[in-house]
């Protein structure tokens, strides 16, 4: 020890190195330093490198789009008419398993292929599960019947061998099918990341009042998968926005916004982690009312298939306020009617005679004729049923003669209302459509702003292109001018509505969260399209049209007139215009009217595109178009009458004897006392006839009396008494097999007859 403490002493303590020795030490250290980071990284990179990746791979988060709900649209009523349905689509990734196995895959470090350890799925638990007849393909084809079970478990196994990563097992199912999947379905039951089960969610759009009916094409849809368009220059994928209709016109209010988040893996899978909460879309509240939306389209779809024509369209409106409250476009499709697209507003046609109003106006409000001015048509049968102007002949369907202006209209006559145009303005034909643009009936409404892709009339002026010396008489009466149904429609409600012209409206108010984000008020355009004294000249030549005129019918081809409701309006019929030509393309026929009559509440339009080789001769709009209006007047009339029974006078000598009081049936007085105490009748039960009976009170053995008594009191006691009982009739009961008061053997049938 001496000897080392010795040296220690001499070399190291005493020792005092040179600058150069001492640099030499550090930077010696240094290169260890280097030679260390270097070992550690090349471990990393090179040995290391898998168990890191996975790491990585555990860690790594995915942008992800969150998403949002889409508003509701809702009738007036506030029934859902348009709203959202979750639907989804099953995956399988055939990686995720658990059974350990090898995979052989390719190494780019050692640049050659190695085998790793992956988790399988035991084949035979999937040649269990997935045989022809395995209870998961049972499943299966109980919510995709379209295959059979044998076509999904071949399926499945197929995607199983060829390891598919995205194998599409089931297509568009419903949120409650998904749900009993996952928590009962053998096989789909089980842990979904050992099975390699994922869903999609896709947007599903459903319309509860009917996905192709009930003005489907007005409310409109949503496209169902990725549809990629440039937008402002911009290309989006516009899956789940609005593809029509009102679902496209306020898509950016009923869309809201997606959330922004990641998924980060833990353990064995992916969470969805929300950064930015999703917003959902706005409700949109329409006029729409779905009883009137449903007998239009009921009455509408009856009358297309009646006629084998190719289709129609028909509107209502309400007559103070301009709300639309029902829309149906239907086109035939051999035995049945679909919504296609929006005909109403979208397509220009000829209206046909009922123009033939609006020139009336004209002429009456101009003061150029009087309801009793005369007009000599020469179409009689000792004459010529036609007139020709400036070389077009103008013909009527039936004889005429010399008639009034109002009986003109009435009996809709092309003549009458072609000599009377031409003769008041042929000298300054642009008077008269100055005339008509001063009414403001056929200016823009702006339809667009609701109606996606709505078109507005054609504006014809002296001078245009197409103008000839014909041209006069040919717009007096319905052509040549083209014009959508709803400016027809809001012309007449102007009619109906005291000369008070509306805009029609079909969306009254967006809602988000409580809040009004876009709201309609009923707006004036024209506070007057007319004196007061025209006004009453043209609602007294309308109500003529279906009281005597083309409107009226028949008993064999019955119009617009009822005796249920006063109806006014005005057929219309006119030539296809089809490929550049009038010729072989059917026609066009309507009928336009408002009802009540004398008290307007509901205007509607009728429109039948009537093409040849239809269910009918002449065509016309009065007993093609006018029994589709009359149906829908009558019903709507009837739900909206509220009398009570001091309000309704009594029509036979039997009621005027006994008054206007209800038929009773025999049984307990307890409910008739809630009936007529409900409908305000007083002190009337002894009017009424009836016998309080106590249905307990029987006595077995002894056949019952149950003469006057309903179905159900009647059955009740004789079944009580021990009887059988078969009977005929509804009613009441009017007689019985078996005396009442005799006696019986248990189980004997017994007979009962009501009227």
């Amino acid at each position: 020890m001496g000897v080392l403490k010795k040296l220690i002493k001499k070399y190291l303590l005493g020792w005092t190195p040179s600058f150069s020795t001492r640099f030499g030490i550090v930077l010696g250290v240094l290169l260890l330093y280097v030679l260390a980071i270097i070992a550690c990284a090349t471990k990393t990179f090179m040995v290391d490198r898998p168990h890191y990746e996975q790491l990585i791979s555990n860690l790594k988060r995915d942008s992800v789009s969150i998403p949002q709900i889409r508003g509701v649209i809702y009738s007036e009523s506030g029934d859902m008419i348009a709203a959202s349905a979750p639907e989804y689509d099953i995956f399988f990734d055939f990686r995720n398993k658990d059974q350990m196995g090898y995979k052989t895959i390719n190494d780019s470090v050692k640049h050659k292929k190695v085998k790793i350890k992956v988790k399988l799925l035991p084949k035979d638990t999937m040649d269990y599960y997935f045989s022809p007849n395995g209870p998961a393909a049972q499943w299966m084809h109980k919510l995709n019947p379209r295959k059979t079970t044998a076509e999904h478990a071949l399926g499945m196994m197929k995607a199983y061998r060829e390891g598919n990563r995205r194998y599409l097992a089931l297509r568009r199912i419903s949120y409650l099918e998904y749900k009993e999947l996952r928590d009962k379905a053998p096989f789909f039951s089980k842990n979904r990341n050992h099975i390699g089960m994922f869903s999609e969610d896709r947007p599903n759009r459903k319309r509860p009042f009917g996905e192709r009916r009930m003005a489907s094409s007005t409310i409109g849809g949503v496209f169902p998968t990725d549809t990629f368009r440039i937008v402002n220059g911009v290309r989006r994928n516009l899956k789940g926005h609005g593809r029509n209709g009102l679902e496209q016109t306020f898509d950016s209010l009923l869309n809201g916004e997606p959330g922004i988040g990641f998924t980060q893996r833990v353990k064995l899978y992916r969470q969805t982690i929300v950064q930015q909460e999703p917003i959902d879309g706005a409700d949109v509240y329409t006029t729409l009312n779905m009883e009137m939306q449903r007998i239009l389209d009921f009455e509408l779809n009856k009358r297309i298939l009646e006629l084998n024509a190719a289709g129609g369209w028909a509107a209502v409106m309400e007559t103070a306020t301009g709300k639309i409250k029902a829309i149906s476009n239907l086109q035939r499709r051999g035995d049945y009617c679909v919504e296609d697209y929006n005909h109403f507003v979208m397509d220009l046609y000829d209206p046909g005679s009922t123009f033939k109003t609006v020139s009336y106006t004209v002429l009456l409000d101009d003061g150029k004729i009087t309801p009793d001015t005369q007009v000599d048509t020469g179409n009689t049968h000792e004459h010529p049923n036609s007139w020709n102007y400036h070389g077009k002949e103008i013909r009527d369907d039936h004889p005429v003669g010399k008639v009034t202006a109002d009986e003109a209209m009435v009996q809709s006559s092309n003549i009458s209302l072609a000599k009377l145009t031409t003769g008041a303005y042929e000298r300054n034909p642009q008077q008269y459509l100055d005339l008509i643009d001063k009414m403001k009936i056929f200016e823009d409404l702006h339809l667009n702003v609701e109606f996606q892709g709505a078109q507005r009339p054609r504006n014809r002026k002296v001078g245009d292109a197409t103008w000839s010396k014909m041209s006069l008489g040919q717009i007096s009466y319905g052509y040549e001018t083209r014009i959508p149904g709803m400016y027809m429609l809001n012309f007449y409600n102007a009619i109906a509505n005291n000369g008070k012209l509306m805009r029609p409206y079909i969306v009254d108010r967006v809602v988000k969260d409580g809040q009004v984000l876009y709201h309609r008020e009923p707006e004036v355009i024209n506070p007057s399209i007319c004196k007061d004294s025209t006004l009453r000249a043209v609602r007294r030549a309308l109500e003529g049209v279906v009281e005597r005129g083309t409107a009226h019918g028949n008993a064999w081809l019955p119009g617009a007139y009822s005796k249920k409701v006063k109806i006014a309006g005005k057929t219309g019929t006119a030539q296809r215009y089809a490929n550049g030509s009038y010729i072989g393309t059917g026609h066009y026929v309507s009928f336009a009217g408002y009802f009540p009559a004398d008290n307007p509440k509901y205007t509607g339009i009728v429109v039948i595109d009537a093409r040849p080789g239809g269910n009918f001769g002449r065509p016309g709009g009065g007993y093609m178009a006018g029994p589709v209006f009359r149906n829908f007047a009558e019903q709507v009339y009837a739900n909206s009458i509220y009398l009570t029974v001091n309000d309704i006078k009594p029509d036979s000598a039997n009621l005027a004897n006994y008054g206007m009081f209800p038929k009773a049936k025999r049984g307990p007085l307890l409910p008739t006392r809630e009936v007529t105490n409900e409908l305000g009748f007083d002190n009337v039960l002894e009017k009424l006839d009836i016998r309080d009976e106590n249905l307990n009170n029987v006595r077995p053995g002894v056949v019952p009396n149950v003469e006057g008594m309903g179905a159900a009191d009647a059955l009740f006691m004789l079944e009580n008494a021990g009887l059988r009982v078969s009977f005929s009739g509804r009613g009441k009961v009017i007689s019985q097999s078996l005396i009442a008061g005799s006696s019986f053997t248990k189980g004997q049938t017994i007979s009962i007859t009501l009227k």
